[in-house]
């Protein structure tokens, strides 16, 4: 019985509970509500499910079983950017296409896309984008000017803001169009009835390219303004493959897409949290319908979408706005009716400098593209503030955004990109 005894008493202890819990710990944790209050934090707490359990301060007594810890080494952590207004797809196009950004003048424009056309002599079509004529202190491209950069190979290159296209005599020869300027409106949208659509391939490539274009510029979710049921393919086949990164909140591109999309109301969250058809992309020209507009918006919000209107101009505006009034009496609760420019900012630490250079403080500044870009597009409970329960999506910076200089934040580097608690980007230079 004694030997017995001592043997008992030699037993090892029971194991450790198996940790599921990670820490992101020795940061400088910033992030902001709805209001712009900040909150600060040294320590993240991130579950086996990629989200936020729990924010800790410098006195909080970090667990003694951890399934991982990463040191920040003192960097400052933000929530990551969220895209309020912006086409997926399309710009991924772009990102494949000739860009004319850097263009500062009708001249230079010609020479580069001459140079392009010559490097690619077996394209069908010349595409681009970027070309601004403001920019350039110039009217209004002609075909005829563009003609004098590539005449035998149709050519269509849309405008920086995507309202205008720049097209070639071939390519409006194949179009039927007799007009000689910029295209808008109409004619812009039958021209581009006649440009070969992207394939699938293409739309799948277009993909992976904006997604690093967002991810390296501290967006994870980007509100896509006018989904075709050609793009929601492309997402479900990277959601099917795993190689959806972005979350992707969509905005039908009309009524016929949205039924096609999602059928008779929203589609629930897919992938984790990374795909959702939730509203309908209405824009609104100045010579737009009213009426016309208005059952289309009421089509949509009986089955409980939500409606964005993209007005470009003044008095499309004021039509955008007496949809909405009258949305609001017929279908009351919390709708969040959104009406917003074409151009809106894209999200980014120059566009909080400028705030905070005006306002003097970043709270609102990073709500905007944070917590209250979240509530516009009904995804708070998710993400935004890091709060626990949502998912873990963050920047690594390398300055502090409360003691920089407002002048300063705009040089502000992002050195890594988590998502759902996972690093999914980290900057190659030193």
């Amino acid at each position: 019985m004694l030997g017995t005894s001592a043997e008992a008493r030699k037993k090892s202890p029971p194991s450790p509970p198996t940790a599921t819990t990670g820490l992101v710990d020795n940061i400088n944790g910033i992030a902001v509500d709805e209001q712009g209050i900040t909150a600060h934090f040294t320590g993240l707490l991130i579950g086996q499910d990629g989200r936020v359990e729990r924010r800790l301060a410098r006195e909080d007594k970090r667990p003694d079983y951890l399934a991982w810890r990463y040191d920040a080494k003192g960097r400052t952590l933000i929530p990551s950017f969220i895209d309020s207004h912006a086409r997926v797809i399309a710009t991924g196009l772009r990102l494949m296409t000739l860009d004319l950004s850097a263009t500062r003048s009708l001249t230079e424009a010609q020479a580069m896309i001459a140079a392009h056309a010559r490097a690619n002599p077996a394209k069908k079509w010349i595409l681009g984008s970027g070309w601004d004529a403001a920019r350039w202190g110039a009217a209004a491209p002609t075909s005829t000017q563009l003609d004098a950069a590539v005449a035998d190979t149709p050519a269509w290159l849309e405008s920086a803001d995507g309202r205008a296209g720049w097209a070639n005599s071939a390519a409006l020869r194949l179009a039927g169009l007799k007009e000689t300027g910029a295209l808008t409106g109409a004619a812009k949208r039958q021209m581009e009835r006649v440009v070969p659509a992207p394939s699938p391939k293409d739309r799948d490539i277009a993909l992976d390219k904006v997604q690093r274009f967002f991810l390296e510029r501290g967006v994870s979710m980007v509100a896509d303004m006018g989904t075709t049921i050609l793009d929601w393919q492309a997402y479900r086949r990277a959601g099917d493959r795993e190689a959806l990164r972005l979350r992707i909140i969509g905005y039908a591109d009309g009524i016929e897409h949205m039924a096609t999309i999602a059928g008779p109301a929203p589609s629930p969250w897919l992938y984790d949290d990374r795909l959702r058809l939730i509203g309908v992309h209405l824009p609104v020209e100045n010579n737009a319908d009213a009426t016309r507009l208005g059952n289309q918006a009421s089509r949509a919000a009986m089955d409980n979408f939500q409606i964005a209107l993209t007005p470009e101009g003044e008095p499309a505006l004021q039509k955008a706005a007496t949809v909405t009034r009258e949305l609001a009496e017929s279908y009351p609760g919390d709708r969040r009716w959104r009406t917003e420019p074409i151009d809106a900012a894209f999200p980014s630490l120059a566009g909080i400098a400028a705030v905070a250079q005006r306002e003097g403080t970043v709270g609102n500044a990073l709500a905007e593209v944070t917590t209250r870009a979240a509530h516009t597009a009904f995804a708070e409970q998710s993400i935004g503030a890091l709060s626990p329960g949502q998912w873990a999506d963050f920047l690594l910076i390398d300055r502090d955004l409360d003691t920089a200089q407002p002048d300063s934040i705009a040089a502000t580097r992002i050195i890594e990109h988590w998502i759902g608690g996972k690093q999914v980007w980290k900057t190659q230079d030193p």
